[in-house]
């Protein structure tokens, strides 16, 4: 199979596994994601300031959406259509005002402009996408000097008894549809090759600090 094909394999499969998590998602992912989501809206809307441009990248059914405040422009986006659905219903029943648009799109490839928006926010994507670096490079190339983005993500115990569970469960990562022996690595040599890219915090959070948030400051035009 020749890398497009491979890649957009793989992002079918992304896509089905989580057109089949739509209906139960937030049944399940709700209250353990909880903390990290949070604590990740937080990050997001004190980056973004009153009035900031905030796009979330791989926003699912939607679940960030009313933690960021009313004061911000959201604008939100996925692969999975029946997630999309469900976070527009939430949109409407919530009267989220805040949510300006929610678009089927794919992370690898957004069809913004550069320097489009103040502040990138990715919870749980880095493990989903197929290609975790060029979904960083768009989140990057859409952010306005001086923006930030802004990852919650799992990333893979080095070693113990949750390293070798996350081993045994990456055998069924293309089923669950993201990857439970995510390196950070992954992440943090994508940070170390960009000279205008700064971590300005980093928490590891709830439940079991499973969880790393990860506020990434994009260095100002000179």
């Amino acid at each position: 199979m020749n890398p497009i094909n491979a890649t957009q394999a793989h992002a079918g499969r992304t896509e089905a596994a989580y057109s089949r998590w739509a209906p139960v998602y937030d049944l399940i992912f709700d209250l353990p994601f909880h903390p990290g989501r949070a604590a990740a809206a937080r990050a997001a809307a004190e980056a973004a300031g009153p009035g900031g441009e905030i796009l979330v990248v791989g926003v699912g059914t939607g679940l960030e959406l009313p933690l960021l405040p009313g004061n911000v422009l959201v604008t939100g986006i996925d692969i999975s259509a029946p997630m999309l659905r469900a976070a527009r219903a939430r949109v409407e029943r919530m009267a989220l005002a805040q949510v300006r648009g929610l678009q089927v799109m794919d992370a690898g490839a957004l069809e913004f402009p550069d320097a489009a928006f103040d502040v990138a926010l990715a919870p749980y994507v880095m493990s989903v996408v197929p290609h975790p670096e060029q979904a960083l490079d768009e989140a990057w190339r859409v952010l306005r000097p001086g923006g930030a983005l802004i990852v919650m993500n799992h990333f893979a115990a080095p070693r113990g008894l949750r390293a070798g569970v996350e081993r045994r469960m990456e055998t069924a990562a293309a089923w669950l549809g993201w990857h439970p022996n995510f390196p950070y690595s992954t992440v943090g040599d994508w940070i170390d090759s960009r000279p205008d890219a700064r971590i300005v915090e980093r928490s590891e959070l709830a439940p079991m600090k499973m969880f790393t948030l990860l506020r990434i400051e994009k260095a100002r035009a000179p």
